[in-house]
């Protein structure tokens, strides 16, 4: 099992660096644009170059100046890890008054079966615990699922491929193995994603945001049981345990 340091450029600018697994990276590098809110519409994609050997991927938009200069507010040139700037521009968002623009929900058993679904998938997250797994779910099926070093680039590709797709992402569940950071829900915010289901459990920080902008946390996913840690109206049938009961 390799890892491969990848460069982004956009419009022949170098925008980010990062370790990965040199598999789809176009999706990788448009979901990154687009969580770090420099890519927002599927028209401005020009063209995405892929050169796996030289380790850099080439993508042309059309993208306002202004757009650009907003974004190198926040972005921060970096290699693995937290590489962005999407924490930061999401706490002004929300000081902003920022909120996710859904009225979707998920049936208590469709968590189930979902979480299930995604923790079964034979890949290589559970063959060999070495990567993180994110997934794609449209509330009644997986959509997409890919897998990397870092929990934030699977999490790109799969929002990389949903803007490919012009997947609605405000219909959509989030699935990930790795907890949920602040960064992790941050870029899920920032998408726009009502749902995220993981197998681990989030931080404070992580719940307190989610709560703020209206996206659903559900961890602890696994077999029959889930535990909602913030904005319990997005589950339908949501049974509640209380203690002593």
């Amino acid at each position: 099992m390799h890892e491969t340091g990848i460069e982004l450029h956009l419009n022949s600018q170098r925008i980010m660096k990062t370790q990965c697994m040199a598999h789809d990276l176009e999706h990788m590098a448009l979901g990154f644009l687009v969580c770090e809110g420099i890519l927002q519409h599927r028209s401005e994609l020009q063209e995405v170059a892929v050169d796996t050997h030289a380790g850099v991927v080439k993508i042309s938009a059309q993208i306002p100046e202004h757009r650009l200069q907003a974004a190198s507010a926040f972005l921060r040139l970096a290699s693995g890890g937290s590489k962005t700037g999407v924490i930061d521009c999401m706490q002004q968002k929300v000081a902003e008054g920022f909120k996710i623009i859904s009225d979707a929900t998920l049936s208590a058993e469709a968590v189930i079966r979902l979480g299930n679904e995604f923790n079964h998938y034979q890949g290589l997250y559970r063959d060999t615990k070495f990567v993180h797994s994110a997934a794609l779910s449209d509330g009644s099926r997986i959509l997409y699922h890919a897998e990397d070093v870092g929990r934030h680039n699977a999490v790109d590709k799969v929002v990389g491929f949903g803007f490919l797709n012009e997947i609605d992402f405000a219909k959509s569940v989030l699935l990930c193995s790795g907890r949920f950071s602040l960064e992790m829900v941050s870029k899920a915010a920032r998408v726009g994603i009502p749902l995220y289901v993981s197998p681990a459990a989030p931080s404070v920080e992580a719940v307190a945001l989610a709560q703020r902008v209206g996206m659903c946390l559900i961890g602890r996913a696994r077999d029959d049981n889930a535990i909602v840690y913030a904005s319990p109206y997005r589950i339908q049938n949501l049974h509640y345990d209380h203690p002593g009961s």
